[in-house]
C-alpha cells in the first residue's frame, strides 16, 4: 500500500511539471496582432526629414529651462 501511495505521488509530482504544447502561442499571436507593420522602419529609412536640428534643439533648451524652475506640487485635492 506504501508503495501504491508514493508511486501516485510521484505520478503527480511529474505529471504537475509538464508543459502544455500550446504554452505561449497567445502571447505570440497578440504580439504580431500588434504591429501592423513589422518592416515599418525599413521601408520608412528614405523619408526621415532632414534638417539641421535647430527645431529639436529649441525645444531642448526650452525643456531644460523649463526644468529647472521650482514647481510647487500640491496634495491634488482642492479646498
Amino acid at each position: 500500500m506504501r508503495k501504491l501511495v508514493i508511486a501516485v505521488l510521484v505520478m503527480l509530482g511529474i505529471a504537475g511539471c509538464s508543459n502544455s504544447p500550446r504554452m505561449g502561442q497567445s502571447v505570440a499571436y497578440l504580439k504580431t496582432e500588434q504591429v501592423y507593420n513589422p518592416n515599418a522602419t525599413q521601408e520608412n529609412m528614405g523619408l526621415v526629414p532632414e534638417g539641421s536640428g535647430e527645431r529639436a534643439q529649441t525645444a531642448i533648451e526650452g525643456y531644460n529651462k523649463g526644468a529647472s524652475e521650482n514647481i510647487a506640487i500640491g496634495s491634488g485635492f482642492s479646498n
